[in-house]
């Protein structure tokens, strides 16, 4: 009988050890999962404002030191973007920022929020030529950034 009971005893040991020891282990991995997703996150915000720009200020913020040339900035304004300065109802009104900076193949030169026009203001200032710049402007439509008006100063 004292056997008996030493076996139970010992199963419950072990069984308790098991049980608490499981609950640590997960308690851990779930730590780590935590701190993944939070550096996941960080990152991601940095990648989508690599500049560090605030967003609603209206003071003009520098962006990229790179600089597009006056005939990409012309293309993109009179054939890609076929010389609309209106996007809404149009195929365009769902471009982003990414759309256009890729097509130009290089980030604005300058942002600002634009209170004027209630929108966040993209320029691209032309490598060759000072005086030759365009511009976007992206209004929120569900929570995205998305192209609503561009012009240019093209010559």
């Amino acid at each position: 009988m004292k056997k008996f009971a030493v076996v139970i005893i010992c199963i419950l040991l072990i069984a308790g050890l098991v049980a608490c020891g499981g609950k640590g282990d997960s308690g851990q991995v779930s730590k780590a999962s935590e701190t993944s997703e939070t550096s996941k996150t960080v990152d991601s915000a940095a990648e989508k404002n690599p500049y560090n720009l605030d967003y609603e200020s209206t003071e003009f913020q520098p962006m990229s030191d790179e600089k597009a040339s006056v005939e990409t900035l012309r293309e993109t304004a009179k054939e890609w973007l076929e010389g609309r300065q209106k996007f809404a109802g149009t195929k365009f009104a769902d471009y982003t920022y990414e759309d256009v900076a890729e097509h130009i193949g290089v980030d604005a030169t300058i942002y600002y929020y634009d209170d004027q026009l209630s929108g966040r203001k993209y320029v691209w200032e032309a490598e060759d030529d000072i005086t030759v710049w365009f511009f976007i402007v992206l209004k929120e439509r569900g929570g995205v950034w998305k192209l609503d008006a561009a012009q240019s100063l093209l010559e």
